[in-house]
Formats: structure tokens, C-alpha cells, sequence
């Protein structure tokens, strides 16, 4: 993929998620920002997905507050990153693309694997005891981001796919 080309697709997903997450923070924990993110590794890569996870999480977190939390955050989006670089591997070993309904519940799966990570602040912060009394107060918004997560994949998954599939076709055709 051309430099300019990536830039440009990871300012307009990060402009999606950044959107997304100042327009809905009414919703708590219910935005797109994690399918999309999955969805960008599954079509790009997993550095695209960093790269993304990085700029959406850095510039969404200059208007809703900046803290320590902000390094947890980044770092449960590589983590899931990470997660789901090892599923497509996993499923390219067999020549399978994954069905829809597979990753939609991998998405809901990785709404607690976000909460976790991000309540690890805590332990940093306070100690195991603080870390157990926030995460599992905690538990019923990573609940929230977990059906979330699941119904946006459903919806966005579709639509971005074959989106993001084009744009990849049409970049390897300008490289060669």
C-alpha cells in the first residue's frame, strides 16, 4: 500500500472512530471503534491496525480527557489487534475465510478483553485490590461493549469488507 494512500485511510477510519466515539459517549462503552478496527487488520494488516488504534485513541482522548488510561486503551486495541492477526492466520492455514457470525462473536469476546486491559490501570494505580473492586464493577459496561461490539461487526462488517477489498485490489494494481 502507497504511503500517502495508507495516511489517507487511517486519517478517514480514525475520522470515523473519533466521531464515533465523542458522538455516542452518551452510550457508555457502545461504539464502532473496535469492529472497525478488527475489520481494518482482517482487509490491511495488522500494522495498519496499530497505526489506527494509535491515532484514534490519541486524538478521541485530546477531547474526551487524556490520562494514564489513554496507554491502556491503545494497548487493549493492539492486543486485540494482535488477537485477531492470529485468528485470519489460523483460518488461512485451511483456506477459510471466517464466517460473519464467528467474528461477530470474537467482537463480542473482545469487548472484555478491552475492559481488562484497560482496568489493569488500576492495578498500576492502586494495587490488586483496587484493580478486583473497579474490574469487576466495571463488568456490566464491558457487557455493553460486548453486545456492542457484536451488533456493530453485523453491520459494519458486510459493508466495510467488501469497501476495504476494493480499496485493497486497487492499491495492489497501482503498486505493480
Amino acid at each position: 500500500m502507497g504511503k500517502v494512500k495508507e495516511i489517507s485511510l487511517i486519517g478517514i477510519l480514525a475520522a470515523v472512530n473519533i466521531a464515533s466515539r465523542i458522538a455516542l459517549q452518551g452510550l457508555p462503552n457502545i461504539k464502532p471503534v473496535t469492529s472497525i478496527i478488527i475489520i481494518s487488520v482482517m482487509i490491511f494488516g495488522l500494522a495498519f491496525g496499530i497505526k489506527l488504534t494509535i491515532v484514534t485513541t490519541l486524538v478521541s482522548n485530546i477531547y474526551l480527557g487524556m490520562g494514564i488510561w489513554t496507554f491502556f486503551q491503545i494497548l487493549a486495541w493492539i492486543v486485540i489487534c494482535l488477537l485477531i492477526q492470529i485468528v485470519i492466520d489460523f483460518f488461512k492455514k485451511f483456506n477459510k475465510e471466517p464466517h460473519l457470525i464467528v467474528m461477530a462473536i470474537f467482537a463480542f469476546m473482545m469487548g472484555y478483553v478491552f475492559g481488562f486491559i484497560v482496568s489493569m490501570e488500576k492495578l498500576v494505580v492502586g494495587g490488586p485490590s483496587l484493580f478486583i473492586v473497579y474490574y469487576l464493577a466495571g463488568l456490566f459496561f464491558d457487557t455493553l461493549h460486548a453486545v456492542g461490539n457484536f451488533f456493530f461487526y453485523l453491520i459494519c462488517a458486510p459493508l466495510l469488507m467488501r469497501i476495504f477489498a476494493k480499496e485493497r485490489r486497487m492499491l495492489s494494481k497501482m503498486s505493480q
